[in-house]
């Protein structure tokens, strides 16, 4: 059921409004530290800039970011897309090689297990690091939010806001999903729901928002050096200020030596590590001059959101520019041929100076469980990727809408081993540069999450770079 924004909003203390973003910079710089967002899907880094993205995770590529004193890394394991045992597998042998890599340089890490705002995704991924890690004082810190999608957290509750109501999340499609079904918007049920009962919600502790706003932030942080060994905690935030308030708190907890594990969304990242907000990016920033081709839009995300927002989009473009890739086909005995058809009319729009579209059908086609659909999802993406790694002309942009699909056509279609992430073209979408390895260095490539956005922000981010 929704409540009123204003409602909550009234019954709370005014905000405290001090710079500490600012102070958070500082204080990160002191730690002399890295820090390593290991993201689920490619979308976590929505909202930073200027950090690097690596889509390898050996022991080699970990170590030579700690000798190189790297501050902050994400590395996109696209481990949504994949069974609990698959993505257990990959966390395991991550945490192993960042602990190794600590060991050699004698460098201290912070890893943060970046998930969904919706609270989709494998939980068990912050059981795996941790039990890597194996060390016996740690706490887990659960700070789902993403302000920049209207995910917040109020009184232990998960919402999704749309500036004026709050609507608790599992009451959305979100919770409906195929995969990652859940019942619970209170994040303390929520986590025993996860654990399957390991964790009572009992025993998970919280800050509340009134405790944020109130409490100094050096009496905040003796509370969190204080919890348990092994135990949850949940913090609720409305917006930046809390959040850059209450990362502080957790900056000079690890500063007195307390060890924390996290299992955020994306807007804990930039409030932790005391990066400063930057405009929105535009084609001037982006964009080739040299470059004659058309743009490249590729739907592949199947949520309503995403497609409303291609619905809206499709309305202008012109009709031989719309690509509409036939499911039923693909999962045929008569893809090969289909799939190649379709490279060549992406080609000569593209070399024609034409903005294209490609899209997958909209009808659903589910499996008998949960990893037959895990397996079609594959095969559509795998189409997808098909497409771009076939394609010979370079668009002058490229925009992957959906997180599984941007990530494998970045992957698999254009070979990415490690881009950039440049900043963001509308809140919360990033825009990486393509590295030199690539099928198309620095290519701009819009990354655009599944459930990000309004009606018409596709459309807008296509316009934006005509």
């Amino acid at each position: 059921m929704s409540i009123s924004l204003l409602n909550i909003a009234k019954r709370l203390p005014v905000e405290d409004t001090s710079n500490y973003r600012g102070m958070n910079h500082n204080l990160f710089k002191q730690l002399n530290r890295t820090c390593i967002v290991i993201d689920d899907d490619p979308t976590g880094n929505q909202t930073v800039y200027d950090i690097p993205l690596l889509t390898n995770w050996d022991k080699e590529t970990i170590l030579n970011e700690f000798k190189k004193e790297t501050p902050v890394f994400f590395i996109l394991t696209n481990s949504r897309s994949l069974s609990e045992k698959q993505s257990s597998e990959i966390f395991r042998v991550i945490s192993e090689n960042v602990g190794e890599a600590s060991k050699t340089t004698n460098r201290k890490f912070t890893i943060i297990s970046r998930s969904d705002s919706t609270l989709r995704g494998h939980f068990s991924e912050i059981e795996v690091i941790k039990q890597t890690i194996s060390i016996q004082e740690s706490i887990t810190l659960f700070i789902p939010v993403m302000f920049e999608g209207g995910r917040v957290s109020v009184n232990d509750t998960h919402y999704i806001s749309d500036s004026e109501h709050l609507t608790p999340v599992n009451e959305t499609p979100f919770a409906e999903d195929h995969t990652f079904r859940y019942s619970n918007a209170n994040l303390k049920a929520y986590i025993e729901e996860k654990t399957k009962g390991k964790i009572k919600a009992s025993e998970v502790y919280s800050f509340s928002i009134n405790d944020v706003r109130t409490l100094d932030v050096k009496l905040l942080s003796k509370q969190l050096i204080a919890l348990k060994p092994n135990q949850y905690c949940i913090v609720n935030a409305l917006n930046y200020t809390d959040l850059d308030k209450f990362s502080q708190a957790i900056l000079l907890a690890e500063k007195s030596g307390k060890t924390m594990f996290f299992r955020t969304s994306s807007s804990f990242v930039p409030s932790y590590i005391g990066q400063k907000p930057k405009g929105l990016l535009n084609s001037k920033n982006l964009l080739d001059t040299n470059n004659s081709s058309g743009g490249l839009t590729v739907v592949g995300s199947y949520v309503k959101k995403s497609s409303i927002q291609l619905n809206s989009a499709l309305n202008h473009f012109e009709k031989e520019c719309i690509v509409e890739v036939n499911v039923e086909i693909i999962l045929s005995k008569q893809s090969s041929n289909y799939i190649a058809s379709l490279i060549s009319k992406i080609d000569k729009l593209l070399i024609q100076g034409k903005d294209a579209i490609i899209f997958t059908s909209r009808k659903i086609i589910s499996g008998k469980d949960t990893t037959s659909n895990i397996n079609i999802a594959s095969k559509i993406s795998n189409t997808l990727v098909a497409l771009v790694k076939g394609i010979q002309v370079c668009p002058k942009y490229l925009i992957a809408k959906g997180g599984i699909t941007s990530h494998d056509l970045a992957t698999k279609g254009l070979g990415m081993k490690q881009s950039k992430v440049l900043g963001q073209i509308e809140s919360g979408i990033p825009v990486w540069s393509m590295g030199k390895e690539t099928k198309f260095p620095e290519l701009p490539y819009i990354v655009f999450p599944g459930n990000v956005g309004n009606e018409n922000s596709l459309l807008t981010i296509i316009q934006k770079l005509k």
